[in-house]
């Protein structure tokens, strides 16, 4: 994996010749010595790369060793260089005066001679590494280790980016499913408890997830999940299960323990009859705790448990009905293997002679369907050799199919892959967040602009093909098929960690832990991620010279209050290398203007606010002159300085971390008085803030939210017809009336959009342009029927309306919605009669109505074929 990082060096030092050419000799000879020795290393180091997974253990280890002593000597080289590049740009300023520039000239002469000197010295601590990495070589016989001939194999290409289905799949658990369905709806009162219990990746959770989306379940008027995990923390567990039954953020943070466990107590005593999911319990007394904030309700309500002991699903209640999941039939293992690998006629035999050897374990069927998936005849063989190679017994176990498939991603992949580490067990992981980390990580090139990419679009690729290959699962799925939310199954994680800490990719600091990871091995590793404890942690590592080596450094799954001043800039001031710095799970008083130092910085997580005010983000920041992404907390509001836009990198300004209406914005004027080609995203921005930006030099802008806050709402969108490139457009008017739409028509590669704000008459909506494919309403409050206006929109595939309609009747005419696939109702309380032409709606695959307490009951769709249909008149959450 050390190749792309020793050719980036290479590059790097080639450039770095080439552009500073008035440079002392000293230090031009030893970046040329460096380079060519690089070069020559580089050659071993591929070759190294592909004998390491066909070796020994032990002479695997020797390998790797060697090659990650390489990539240090070239990452640090590249450190050393870019921050002399940043420092020959500070100081610089407009013209001023004959004498002012005379002496900013000879300042600037003196700081150049003294960066020069320092990295003169660097480079010759280099030359010595290289020197003793060479001698190692020949001294432990890795020369002679790397003459054994190998067998090539041709790198696969990249999956092209794929939607996905989104409905819980389930194979083999058909009698499961009828079994628990007739427990959760038999007629006893009392509050019963059911627990799934069977060994990891057996579909524990598919099969609760499966009874929890039940069409059959629309009796239940309020729903939660949780997921507990094997390394939890009480009080945030019964946080996560307060925001999962009331479906909205709420702050818990001045809760302890106790409060937490009244609160969710009386939370499910005002919801109705619930259903509750407890998922991935390891420890009774967990369960004990979050029993007792359980009400029996004499109501009908059920809770589902998910374990891997039997012990504690027995344990659950002493009327608890206890299902053990089973392996997989030999039938249902091809069945399921089919869904994802879908192979020809001549490869059935061998197929079946590979699933199993799973031995009916579900994730390890779906992590092999995805490795074999789109692979050609011959690579089918070639994985098949490679299985019965790791053959214990009569079968193969789950981990060894799990390091076949990571073995087979390209490099830049596996660091994607690898990356997740840095998350949790059972985090949900933002999506957007992720990819845009890839970037800043720099595991995407940059050089695939060059070539025609966008680094977004490959980031995406990347995604969909670890998804493809079920080693990333889904969670949540937006209406037009982007996945919103992953996850790492826990098995699949520690893989992960355990390859990250091989490949020094990431570790991680928990000060929660009873045994955590030894501050020396975090001071080997490029990337910190500090989970608890940013004090301890800060407090440990000391004055380390490693610092130089530390690129990212992030704080999550906290919520940390730093009121010493010192300690917040020490993480501003300490790590004068970091390329990435997440600080979205801090909060405290103030941004210090010491930001500005961390020049390198290409993704910024900003901190939060104690309070409700608004954070002023100081002027400073202007100096980060290669930052690609700007983020907020959430629900925090933001003031930028009125030059961000001048920064040239910038990409995201990235502010919609909380749940949907409750984001972060950003407030400030964002003057951009040059044209910004690479800025993207702006979400979300109050909308007095918008309307003072020069619009038509955000050339590239793809997506924009905009919060109108107050009673006046928005007045005019008349400035977004010049954003050309616009395809995702948010508008949050809280119960204002929307202005005219007739701007949008304008931006005809516009897809997604969402309108939360009173609309007075539907005929508004025709200015959207015909390539809207994707469209949310909330809060319209239309008296008037707005299906007419709806159904003509040629390309319209995803449609969600939420208290959008005051009437009682809607009309759906004979050629309505021509490509519609999904469709939800919510909210229309006063909603009784749907009525629905022959030829309306011929492509549609799914449909949901809930909130509806009026409508008597799910349309008859006669003219289509059977489709998956939800109807609740309750909450569903």
């Amino acid at each position: 994996m050390a190749d792309a990082a020793v050719s980036f060096a290479i590059e790097k030092l080639a450039n770095f010749l080439t552009q500073e050419v008035n440079i002392r000799i000293g230090v031009k000879d030893g970046v040329n010595w460096l380079r060519d020795e690089l070069g020559y290393l580089l050659v071993s180091v591929r070759v190294a790369e592909e004998h390491a997974a066909s070796m020994p253990k032990p002479k695997m280890d020797l390998i790797r060793q060697w090659i990650n002593n390489v990539k240090d000597v070239a990452n640090d080289a590249v450190i050393i260089l870019e921050r002399f590049s940043t420092l020959q740009h500070e100081g610089e300023t407009p013209k001023q005066g004959v004498l002012y520039r005379m002496w900013n000239v000879i300042c600037m002469f003196c700081k150049k001679e003294a960066n020069l000197y320092d990295i003169g010295k660097e480079i010759e601590s280099l030359k010595g590494r290289v020197v003793e990495i060479k001698n190692r070589h020949e001294q432990y016989g890795i020369t002679n280790i790397l003459t054994t001939p190998i067998v090539h194999q041709r790198k696969r290409p990249l999956l092209k980016a794929t939607s996905f289905e989104h409905l819980v799949d389930v194979v083999g658990f058909k009698d499961d499913v009828n079994i628990l369905l007739a427990e959760l709806l038999k007629e006893d009162p009392s509050l019963n408890m059911i627990s799934i219990h069977g060994m990891g990746g057996s579909g524990k959770t598919t099969l609760a997830s499966k009874l929890y989306h039940s069409s059959e379940l629309s009796h239940f008027q309020s729903r939660a999940w949780v997921c507990v995990s094997q390394e939890y923390d009480i009080k945030d567990v019964l946080n996560k299960m307060i925001k999962s039954l009331q479906g909205y953020e709420v702050d818990l943070s001045k809760m302890d323990e106790v409060d937490s466990l009244r609160h969710l107590r009386k939370s499910l005593k005002d919801c109705g009859c619930y259903l509750a999911v407890i998922d991935d319990i390891w420890d009774i007394e967990v369960w004990e705790k979050i029993k007792k904030a359980l009400p029996d309700k004499k109501n009908g309500s059920r809770v589902i448990v998910t374990t891997r002991n039997k012990k504690i699903a027995q344990k659950i209640d002493d009327r608890c009905f206890v299902n053990e999941i089973r392996f997989l039939k030999e039938d249902e293992s091809w069945e399921l293997f089919c869904k994802r690998a879908k192979p020809a006629r001549n490869l059935e035999s061998l197929g079946k002679e590979m699933v199993s050897k799973c031995g009916g374990l579900p994730l390890a069927i779906v992590v092999l369907s995805g490795l074999l998936l789109n692979k050609k005849s011959s690579d089918w063989f070639k994985v098949k050799d490679r299985m019965w190679r790791q053959l214990k017994s009569d079968s193969v176990e789950i981990e060894q199919i799990l390091s076949l498939s990571y073995a087979d991603l390209s490099f830049q992949m596996r660091q994607c892959f690898l990356y997740l580490a840095r998350f949790p067990e059972d985090h949900r992981i933002q999506v957007n967040e992720l990819k845009l980390l890839w970037i800043a990580e720099e595991f995407i090139s940059e050089a695939d602009e060059a070539h025609g990419l966008v680094m977004e679009d490959v980031a995406e690729d990347y995604l969909n093909e670890l998804v493809n290959r079920n080693m990333i699962q889904i969670v949540e799925l937006l209406w037009d098929g982007q996945v919103q939310e992953c996850r790492v199954h826990d098995l699949v994680r520690d893989l992960v960690i355990q390859k990250a800490a091989e490949e020094k990719l990431l570790g991680t600091f928990d000060s929660k832990k009873l045994h955590p990871t030894p501050i020396r091995l975090l001071q080997g590793q490029p990337r910190h991620v500090i989970h608890n404890g940013i004090s301890k942690y800060l407090e440990l590592i000391g004055s380390s010279s490693d610092d130089v080596k530390l690129h990212s450094l992030a704080l999550i799954n906290q919520l940390t209050y730093i009121s010493n001043l010192e300690v917040m800039m020490l993480l501003y001031t300490r790590f004068k290398y970091l390329r990435v710095l997440v600080l979205t799970a801090v909060k405290t008083k103030r941004i210090p203007e010491e930001i500005g130092d961390l020049v390198l910085l290409k993704f910024l997580g900003l901190v939060g606010s104690y309070s409700s005010e608004t954070l002023v983000i100081p002027s400073s920041i202007c100096e980060l002159k290669k930052l690609q992404t700007l983020c907020g907390a959430v629900n925090e509001c933001y003031e930028l300085p009125k030059d961000i836009c001048d920064l040239k990198e910038l990409r995201h300004l990235y502010f919609s971390y909380g749940v949907q209406f409750k984001q972060g914005v950003v407030r400030g004027s964002l003057n951009s008085g040059k044209q910004h080609t690479k800025l993207q995203t702006i979400e979300y921005i109050l909308y007095e803030a918008w309307i003072r930006i020069d619009t038509p030099n955000l050339t590239n802008l793809v997506t924009l939210g905009i919060r109108a806050e107050g009673k006046s709402g928005a007045s005019s969108l008349e400035s977004i017809a010049y954003l050309a490139s616009l395809q995702t457009f948010s508008l949050y008017a809280g119960r204002t009336v929307l202005p005219t739409l007739e701007p949008l028509s304008s931006c005809q590669h516009l897809k997604n959009v969402i309108l939360r704000g009173e609309i007075r008459d539907p005929s508004i909506l025709q200015f959207l342009p015909d390539s809207v494919t994707d469209l949310t309403l909330i809060d319209s409050m239309l008296v008037q029927d707005l299906m007419p206006t709806l159904g003509s929109f040629p390309n319209l595939t995803h449609l969600h309306l939420n208290r959008v309609y005051k009437g009682s009747r809607m009309v759906s005419g004979d050629d309505a919605f021509p490509s519609l696939q999904l469709l939800k109702f919510e909210y229309l309380r006063n909603l009784k009669e749907w009525h629905i032409e022959v030829g309306a709606m011929p492509s549609l695959k799914y449909l949901t109505i809930e909130n509806c307490p009026c409508f008597e009951m799910v349309p008859r769709l006669e003219h289509l074929p059977s489709i998956p249909t939800i109807y609740s008149p309750w909450n569903r959450r």
